[in-house]
């Protein structure tokens, strides 16, 4: 099937905490970035690779519109199903799109207990349930405690899986003292760090595999993930 060879070929197995790939629930992760260096791109296909495997997905985008999200969601989509067969992947993307669930906030309005509140009115009228929840657009810089601590109980409360995507400005050093602080959170913790000729993934804490530089890296033209030798 295609989700399943989709799935099984994902360089994010490298990243896998559990048996039935990805997050345990109530983990999170982290993937920090610059701006404008393919964190957005990095969160859409860890979305994509659960909603393969029949997790339904919550892209909780701050500071962005829904129809700037569903294009990101449609171009990535496209490019990883470039050479499958055409009315199979129509089926995929139907399905995928059923299971996928966008909410965005004003930059100034996100607050995990608005987000709480929001999710519990979908579940509750039986609208949504999501396994997997996805948080893209905090701004490292911040004082991101609170907020990190109230996600991680949540994660925890709900047997959710949560990765969270923040940018931080060059001003702020490197990726990893940026992270340092963070890290206790998140169960993952990777960061995207332009090279001459691609985006690589670093690895900065990963319980379940290897830590440090990896082959892995965003191809320049599509932002897809790909595995080098």
């Amino acid at each position: 099937m295609l989700k399943t060879e989709m799935v099984a070929k994902n360089p994010l197995r490298a990243l896998d905490q559990s048996r039935e790939g990805g997050l345990a629930p109530g983990q999170m992760g982290l993937v920090a970035a610059h701006a404008g260096t393919g964190k957005t791109a990095f969160l859409i296909q860890v979305a994509l690779d659960n909603l393969f495997r029949g997790n339904p997905v919550v892209h909780v985008s701050v500071g962005e519109t829904v129809s700037h999200v569903k294009a990101w969601y449609e171009e990535i989509f496209r490019d990883l199903a470039q050479g499958y067969d055409l009315e199979k992947a129509r089926e995929v993307w139907e399905e995928a799109e059923r299971n996928r669930l966008i909410l965005t906030f004003r930059v100034q309005a996100f607050s995990v207990e608005k987000l709480e509140e929001r999710l519990g009115d979908l579940v509750e009228q039986g609208i949504f349930h999501p396994r997997m929840i996805l948080v893209d657009g905090l701004d490292l810089s911040n004082d991101l405690s609170p907020t990190l601590l109230s996600l991680s109980s949540f994660a925890r409360d709900k047997g959710l899986k949560i990765w969270v995507a923040g940018r931080s400005h060059r001003a702020s050093g490197q990726l990893a003292d940026v992270v340092r602080p963070l890290s206790d959170v998140f169960q993952v913790v990777v960061g995207l760090e332009p090279k001459a000729d691609t985006t690589a993934l670093r690895i900065f804490k990963n319980p379940s595999g290897v830590e440090g530089g990896t082959a892995i890296a965003l191809d320049p033209h599509t932002l897809l993930l790909v595995s080098g030798s």
